[in-house]
């Protein structure tokens, strides 16, 4: 979508106007951040003392499809229940797949998501604009058979743009094979992989993922993973061979993407992470260029209601010698079972010392109302650095998601 709008851009710039194209690329950022994509992924359920994705996540390092125990948790603790329902605390048939509807067999775990947004946003001095958007429809599924692992999803979007395309619309965000060992605290897996680099979240938007390009709609790479889960630790590390649904070879990133996290008590966990690559031709910039991305990240409860989520990130591009930061900070409450107050607050710095500095603060309510739905409201207020100058952006949005 806007990322290949970006692209042609670019290509029609000179070299005299490389200083420009980090600037660009923020206002191309300007409207990706009004499109938020699906991929569930809760970091906040750290509040119900699951530090490790492991447990319900059958990619290690979390979002995506859930085990039968996710799925069953998810009923338990994530939506609201009403009347003698909550007193139970146990999940109700329909937490299976098609609301219980289908019971596929143990080894067999399918699923599917689809999400629509309907969002208003302004920039600078210009009227609200209003657009209704399909932004997710989602098939996947998952084979765990012993030790064997087996992972797909197909999906289609409205944009034949996406790095996750197959053929025009048609995309697969992750496939891969593996295989767990070490009782299952290990997993050596091959395929096209969500990079494991700082928090996993649905928020795929904000400047940090953007910035590391590690977010769960289309940033996913081909390559090979280890990941390790402990009762104390846990980590990954991906060898990067390269988007291979994009081509020519030359826009295909080669490197590597790590974190390790350490949960010394059962709500507090916190962790680093690093990632460098290396293009012939930069996807955006259309230049040779090598990526780097080190970060710290932390997620703590103090209280069972509130969980908050944190990440630093330095990055730098040699393609325009920037080196810059990304952080966030989003603080989650949960006054009543199922319904959250969201409030983020985020800055970033692209071009280092001598460039502005872009802000964005998020105001949202969330309520996973029944089994497999949720609806979301979000106001974002923004100011973007352009050079000297700043570009005001206001968004609402409204989003509705069913999963299978």
């Amino acid at each position: 979508m806007c990322l290949n709008r970006l692209v042609a851009c670019l290509g029609r710039l000179g070299s005299r106007q490389v200083a420009l194209r980090p600037l660009i690329m923020l206002m191309c950022l300007v409207v990706a951040l009004a499109v938020p994509r699906s991929a569930q992924a809760y970091p906040w359920m750290i509040r119900h003392a699951y530090a490790a994705c492991a447990t319900c996540h059958v990619d290690p390092s979390g979002a995506g499809v859930l085990t039968a125990y996710g799925a069953a948790q998810g009923d338990a603790l994530l939506r609201t229940h009403y009347g003698t329902q909550s007193a139970s605390g146990e999940a109700s048939r329909s937490a299976g797949f098609l609301w219980g509807a289908v019971d596929p067999p143990d080894w067999f775990l399918p699923s599917g998501s689809i999400r629509t947004l309907a969002v208003a946003s302004k920039y600078g001095s210009r009227a609200f604009a209003t657009d209704f958007i399909f932004m997710q429809a989602d098939l996947k599924g998952a084979v765990v058979k012993g030790g064997f692992r087996a992972y797909g999803s197909v999906g289609y979007v409205s944009s034949s743009g996406s790095a996750a395309s197959l053929s025009g619309g048609i995309v697969s965000r992750e496939h891969w094979l593996g295989w767990a060992f070490g009782d299952d605290a290990f997993l050596l897996r091959a395929g096209r992989i969500d990079l494991p680099f700082g928090i996993r979240q649905i928020e795929h938007t904000l400047f940090v993922r953007q910035s590391t390009r590690t977010d769960l709609n289309d940033t996913q790479q081909h390559g090979v993973a280890i990941s390790y889960t402990g009762e104390l630790v846990r980590a990954e590390i991906m060898a990067i061979a390269g988007n291979y649904q994009v081509s020519p070879d030359a826009y295909r990133e080669r490197g590597y993407s790590a974190y390790a996290e350490i949960t010394p008590v059962y709500n507090l966990a916190f962790g680093v992470s690093s990632l460098v690559t290396h293009a012939a031709r930069d996807l955006y910039l259309r230049l040779p260029t090598t990526r780097q991305a080190h970060g710290l990240f932390g997620r703590w409860a103090p209280v069972q209601p509130l969980a908050l989520l944190a990440e630093a990130d330095l990055v730098a591009q040699s393609a325009t010698s920037a080196t810059g930061y990304a952080t966030m900070l989003q603080a989650d409450v949960e006054p009543l079972q199922g319904l959250h107050l969201i409030a983020t607050g985020e800055n970033m710095r692209l071009g280092g010392t001598n460039s502005g500095i872009s802000w964005s603060g998020w105001l949202g309510a969330g309520w996973f109302f029944a089994p497999h739905l949720d609806a979301r409201f979000d106001f974002q207020k923004q100011s973007l650095a352009l050079g000297a100058n700043h570009l005001a952006a206001t968004a609402l949005l409204f989003q509705f998601h069913a999963y299978l």
